[in-house]
C-alpha cells in the first residue's frame, strides 16, 4: 500500500477495514473460495438444501461439518444466505444480477456486490479484469480495466470513487 496517501477527511487508518478473507480459517477460506467458484462457474446460487457426498470431499469435511461451516461464514458476514437457503452473495460474488459485471482474464464472469468489490475482485482471483459497471447515481456506464493489480483504463475519464465507512455497518451488502 501505498504509505504517502493522503484524503481529505479521513486518516488512512480510519479508512482500514479487516478483509473478509482475514477473518477467516484455511477450511472457512476454502469453502469461501468453493462456494464463489461454483457460484461464477453454475451462473446460479449454491442451494445448501442438498449437500452431497462430492461437495464436502472437495473441501475436505463432512456434511456436519459443513453446515457448520455454512454459519460460520455466515456469522462472519462472509455469506448472505436467503430464506430458501440458496448463497446469494459471497463476498465480492453476486449470484444476483447487479450493475457490476467483472469479466476474468481467464474468460469467467459474475456480478460483483458493489463497485468497490468489483475492483477487489483482481486482488481476490489473482487475475487481471474488466468491469463494465454503472453509476448507482446517473446511471451513465462504467468501464474499468486492471492488469497486474494496477488501474490500466477507465471510462469515463472524470470518474470518481466514493467511500462508505463499512466499519459502520453490519449488513454491508445493505449498506454499500
Amino acid at each position: 500500500m501505498e504509505e504517502n496517501i493522503q484524503f481529505e477527511y479521513y486518516s488512512t487508518e480510519k479508512l482500514m477495514i479487516e478483509s473478509i478473507d482475514q477473518r477467516l480459517n484455511q477450511t472457512e477460506k476454502k469453502t469461501r473460495r468453493f462456494l464463489m467458484n461454483y457460484t461464477i462457474d453454475k451462473d446460479k446460487p449454491f442451494n445448501l438444501v442438498r449437500i452431497t457426498e462430492d461437495i464436502v470431499r472437495n473441501i475436505g469435511t463432512s456434511e456436519d461439518k459443513f453446515n457448520n461451516l455454512i454459519n460460520s461464514l455466515i456469522n462472519k458476514r462472509a455469506i448472505v444466505v436467503d430464506k430458501d437457503k440458496n448463497v446469494n452473495f459471497i463476498y465480492p460474488v453476486s449470484a444476483l444480477p447487479t450493475n457490476h459485471k467483472v469479466t476474468l482474464s481467464d474468460g469467467r464472469s459474475f456480478y460483483a456486490m458493489c463497485a468497490i468489490d468489483a475492483i477487489g475482485t483482481a486482488f481476490t482471483f489473482k487475475q487481471d479484469i474488466n468491469i463494465d459497471s454503472k453509476c448507482s447515481q446517473c446511471g451513465e456506464s462504467i468501464y474499468i480495466q486492471i492488469k497486474d493489480g494496477r488501474l490500466l483504463s477507465y471510462i469515463p475519464e472524470d470518474a470518481c470513487i466514493l467511500h462508505v465507512d463499512l466499519n459502520k455497518h453490519k449488513n454491508w451488502s445493505g449498506d454499500c
